[in-house]
């Protein structure tokens, strides 16, 4: 018994560390989002830059580019402009222009 314990550590560690670099290609860069179909699925990571008009909508940027997010107002009082966050939602495409429609936002810094 006492054998395989240290066998089951290490499969354990290695089943974390294969997990952790699967969930980090799940986020999509917003140059790839911009050149998904409408409905997409997506994770973006970057920072909210600032406002982008409309009173839920703003920029976030990342080393590819900036894409507009509509974010629900609930999260809005999080001051949210300036901070690093993970969003999940559905890729819009509406005359001509490509946003996410935001269900979930982390914020990681």
């Amino acid at each position: 018994m006492k054998r395989y314990l240290p066998v089951s550590a290490f499969a354990l560690i290695a089943g974390c560390l294969f997990a952790g670099s699967a969930l980090a290609r799940d986020v999509t860069t917003v140059k790839e989002a911009k050149t998904l179909r409408d409905d997409s699925r997506v994770t973006l990571e970057g920072k909210i830059t600032g406002r982008a008009g409309d009173d839920d909508r703003y920029w976030l940027q990342d080393s590819t580019g900036k894409i507009r997010v509509d974010i629900d107002d609930d999260d809005d009082e999080r001051g949210l402009v300036g901070k690093r966050v993970r969003v999940t939602g559905d890729v819009d495409k509406n005359d001509g222009r490509t946003e996410i429609d935001v269900d979930h936002l982390r914020i990681i810094k």
